[in-house]
This record gives C-alpha cells, structure tokens and sequence, in this order.
C-alpha cells in the first residue's frame, strides 16, 4: 500500500512538473507580448502626442488667420469708404470744372465783342482808362454846375470843412500836422464803382495813398485810387467795405486813412 502511493504521488509530481514547463513557456510568451505591446503603445502615445501638438499649432494658426482675415476685411471695407469717398470727390471736381469751363466758354465768347486791341491781359487797363475819360467829362459837368454857385459852394464847403475838423479833434483828439489832409467827393459813379475828389497832387495824394470817406463822424467805406492829377483824384470804391445801409454820395469827406487810425 505504501509503494502505491509511493508511485501515485511520483506520477503526480511528474505529471505537474509537465504541466509547469508548458505553463511556464505560455507565460513567458505572454509577458514578452504584453511588453511589446507597451512598447507599441508608448510609440503611438509618443505620435499622438504629436499630433496633439499640429493640432494645436493648426489651431493657433486657425485664429491667427481668422483674426487677420477680420483686420483685412476690416480695412477693405475702409478702402471702399475711403474710394467711394474720393469717387463722390472726384464727381465734384468735375462739375466744378465743367462749371467753370462754361464760365470761361462765356467769357471767350463775350470777348469777340471787345474793341480791338482789348484782351484779357489789358482789360483792367482799359477799364481805368474809360473810367478816367467818365471822370474827366463829369469833372467838367460839375464844374459847370458849380460855377453857377461857386459863392454858395465855397461858403459851404469851407462850414462843411470846419465842422469836420472840429468834429475829428473832438471825437478823436488828435492834433494833425501839416500832412493832414481832408477833400470832398464831387461826382459818384455808381454804375462803374468809382468817385471823383477834388483833390489830388495838391493836397499830397499819391497813388499809394489809402483813403476813407467820411460822413459827419461815420466811416462810410474805403477808396482805392485809379489816377491822380494835380487838382483831382479818381478812385474806385471798395464795395466790400461800405457799412451796412450806407452808400457814397456827393459831398462825403474824404481823409487818410492812417489818421483816422
């Protein structure tokens, strides 16, 4: 009895220590899988990894992109502002050019009716000279006129004259030298814008001279001078300059500008 179990328990030790050499193989087998699974696994997190990495920078560049797509549509709309702002500047430029080209159309055209030797250059020129021939016959029509009442015309002149002055030196108190000067407006040309004075190189007007015409202790406006001759003096009338609800006529003082400053 004892040898069978002897040899039963020997068949069992043979027979486990068979089953342990073939388990142990499997074993061995598998954790040599299992470790190059890790290994795949460590490679494949290592290019996820990576991915994640693109990815993100895709994404960053995403939103750069975006953001600058944004500015430039931002700033392509402000162009076409800008463009349509200068095409609506442009379109007036025009107009006022065609307006302007019609002007002078006119002009041109009008100047085919100008008497010859008479151009744009010498217009001005001209002017002066027809408004100093309108000077010279009313000149002499007022000095016809004036003969008939030269008694009255001084007398009141010289009343006129006094009384301007003491007017000046009351209002202004200024005491003028022998280079003050005050003459009277004899003729107003209201068609051409000019007047005549009864004074010129006597009383030491100049071209250069700057004049004001005076009424009673008003300024009525300014005059610039045409010609200057030895008892007289013509000069236009500077329209801009006249006080409101005022007109030059015949009779107004005229003085220096610069002592009335």
């Amino acid at each position: 009895m004892t040898k069978v179990l002897f040899l039963l328990s020997a068949v069992v030790l043979v027979v486990a220590g068979f089953f342990s050499y073939q388990n142990r193989e499997a074993f061995v087998e598998t954790r040599s899988k299992l470790r190059d699974n890790h290994a795949a696994i460590g490679k494949e997190l290592v290019k996820i990894e990576a991915l994640n990495k693109e990815v993100g920078a895709i994404i960053l560049n995403k939103q750069k992109a975006d953001d600058d797509l944004k500015n430039e549509q931002e700033r392509l709309a402000q162009s076409k502002i800008k463009l349509k702002n200068a095409e609506n500047e442009a379109e007036r430029t025009t107009q006022d050019i065609a307006a302007k080209q019609a002007r002078l159309d006119e002009v041109k055209k009008d100047m085919v009716n100008l008497p010859p030797g008479v151009t744009m250059d010498n217009l001005s020129e001209h002017i002066n000279q027809i408004k100093t021939t309108i000077a010279a016959n009313e000149t002499q029509a007022a000095d016809a006129e004036k003969a008939t009442k030269a008694k009255q015309e001084e007398v009141k002149k010289a009343k006129d004259q006094l009384e301007d002055v003491v007017k000046r030196i009351e209002d202004r108190k200024k005491s003028f030298d022998r280079n003050s000067m005050s003459a009277t407006i004899v003729a107003v040309n209201n068609d051409w814008g000019f007047v005549v004075i009864d004074g010129g190189q006597n009383k030491g007007i100049t071209t250069d001279t700057k004049l004001l015409i005076t009424r009673g202790t008003e300024t009525v406006g300014k005059l610039n001078i045409v010609a200057v001759e030895s008892n007289k003096t013509v000069a236009n009338i500077v329209q801009k300059s006249l006080r409101g609800g005022l007109s030059v006529a015949p009779g107004d003082k005229v003085i220096l500008e610069s002592l009335y400053q």
